[in-house]
């Protein structure tokens, strides 16, 4: 069937403006719901709504619960992976970290205990050489060396002291931070939820982060054309107005199961889109080579 041909049973089924050659089949979603047919000869796949989404859409929310002291980035801005963009008060949990981190670096009891077993050494060293000359006693000897002995396991006590402060302040600063919200990837917010002031839940979204960078393309497409399509093929993404021109996509995943009821599975295209330049919801048309034929 040429392309003349398929041109007049599209446009018998109101298709216009989907021509496919015999080489190639189109994935075309162009405000159409209804699949196509496939002819002899030529091969078009599931048509439904194509639209540019993107990549990952984040609900940004707390850990924890508490008041939203600041919210740093605005609706429209670009945000890095990250990126600070919001904060709970942290009042409390500045303070502890500070009081942990003083009780961690504090050594003065290692440092006592270490003064009191070398002065403990040498007390014992001078009643070894009187005893030599019979000026000391055996139970002197053995209180000092007994002494020593304690002045070991309190440095070493003092030292275990000394690792969990560093752990407790470990966990101050890991508390602190929870309350310190980041950007999980680069992307622009879409969305401002809450306002400083406002009381925050564990559940409550404070904003929305979209990852535009790359786009995606969801297609829905017959069961027939199962081994039609292959990861990292490279399909031609057709975008309408307010780009109106065409970009190449790369195929990043295919359902591994088909869905009984409708007979279709899903095929997902990755379209780049460096600073962000084309905006997502645009609707589009995707052609993407046959695999059969290679």
């Amino acid at each position: 069937m040429d392309d003349r041909q398929l041109s007049g049973l599209l446009d018998k089924f109101g298709m216009q403006s989907c021509a496919a050659s015999s080489r190639r089949w189109l994935l075309v979603a162009f405000c159409v719901a209804t699949p196509l047919q496939a002819f002899a000869g030529g091969v078009t796949a599931d048509v439904s709504t194509c639209l540019l989404q993107p990549r990952h859409l984040v609900q940004l929310g707390s850990p924890v619960f508490g008041v939203l002291a600041g919210v740093f980035v605005d609706r429209t801005e670009a945000v890095t992976q990250g990126q600070v963009v919001a904060k709970l008060d942290t009042t409390v949990e500045v303070t502890q970290l500070v009081l942990d981190r003083f009780r961690a670096a504090n050594t003065t009891q290692i440092e006592a205990s270490k003064v009191d077993m070398a002065w403990n050494q040498r007390e014992l060293a001078r009643r070894q050489q009187l005893a030599g000359n019979m000026f000391s006693k055996a139970n002197d000897i053995d209180e000092y060396v007994t002494k020593i002995e304690q002045d070991r396991i309190a440095i070493r006590k003092a030292e275990s002291d000394l690792e969990t402060a560093k752990d407790e302040a470990a966990r101050s600063e890991a508390q602190l931070n929870l309350k310190i919200l980041k950007s999980p990837m680069d992307g622009v917010v879409t969305d401002i939820k809450l306002s400083p002031g406002e009381f925050i839940y564990e559940q409550t979204p404070i904003m929305t982060i979209a990852q535009v960078d790359p786009l995606m393309i969801d297609l829905v497409v017959p069961a027939d054309r199962y081994h039609a399509v292959r990861v990292g093929m490279i399909g031609e993404v057709h975008l309408s107005q307010p780009v109106g021109a065409s970009f190449p996509a790369r195929v990043d995943a295919i359902d591994p199961v088909i869905d009984a009821a409708s007979d279709t599975f899903r095929v997902r295209l990755l379209l780049p889109n460096p600073g962000n330049a084309i905006p997502a919801g645009i609707r589009c048309s995707v052609t993407l080579p046959d695999a059969t034929g290679e």
